[in-house]
């Protein structure tokens, strides 16, 4: 049977989204040691650490260790509370995205089962609203506390309080989808039966 022009698109993304999903999953792991290495030296120190490990522009020299040096940069991350909480709310972020790209790849292969009406696309729309709200929430906190313990205005203008409101509205965007995938699929049921 010949694809439609949106299997053909579903196919697509579904491959786009598992490699993400593979990506999001590998660097889950990695986030404390690079959350160490950022606040050991900043963005510099990452970019020669980079460069050590894959022996780019003079660096013949140096020695690198990176074992060693991301668990250094570990354990260092959870001694001090500021970056363990954090890290903390990166790790909750990364797992909130996993899920949602996880949900993602669901919907997507009931498309290619040429049946996107079903009421498991309702759960897994609602799924990924709960994850966008858990985001929002996790950084509204953050930016309240980062504010308390700035005692200024300024976490208010970083990437962190953009977070709000973009994943509120994507929440609330996945619930509307999952309420009209939930009728449709009732509708689809119904028809189902009166043939």
């Amino acid at each position: 049977m010949e694809r439609s022009g949106v299997q053909k698109l579903a196919r697509v993304l579904r491959l786009f989204v598992l490699l993400v999903f593979i990506l999001n999953l590998l660097v889950l792991p990695l986030v404390p040691g690079l959350v160490g290495l950022l606040l050991d030296g900043g963005p510099d120190e990452v970019l020669q650490t980079l460069r050590i490990l894959f022996h780019v522009n003079g660096t013949e020299g140096m020695e690198f260790h990176p074992l060693g040096y991301f668990a250094g940069a570990l354990v260092a991350v959870w001694t001090d509370g500021t970056t363990a909480v954090t890290t903390l709310f990166i790790l909750l972020y990364g797992i909130c995205t996993a899920v949602l790209l996880w949900q993602a790849r669901r919907v997507l292969d009931t498309i290619l089962e040429g049946n996107p009406f079903q009421l498991a696309n309702a759960r897994y729309l609602k799924r990924a609203s709960i994850s966008c709200w858990v985001i929002s929430g996790a950084a509204l906190v953050r930016t309240i506390l980062w504010i308390c313990e700035e005692g200024n205005l300024g976490p208010i203008f970083t990437y962190n309080t953009l977070f709000v409101p973009v994943f509120l509205m994507g929440g609330l965007l996945f619930l509307v989808m999952s309420a009209l995938f939930r009728q449709a699929a009732e509708m689809k049921e119904d028809q189902d039966l009166t043939i």
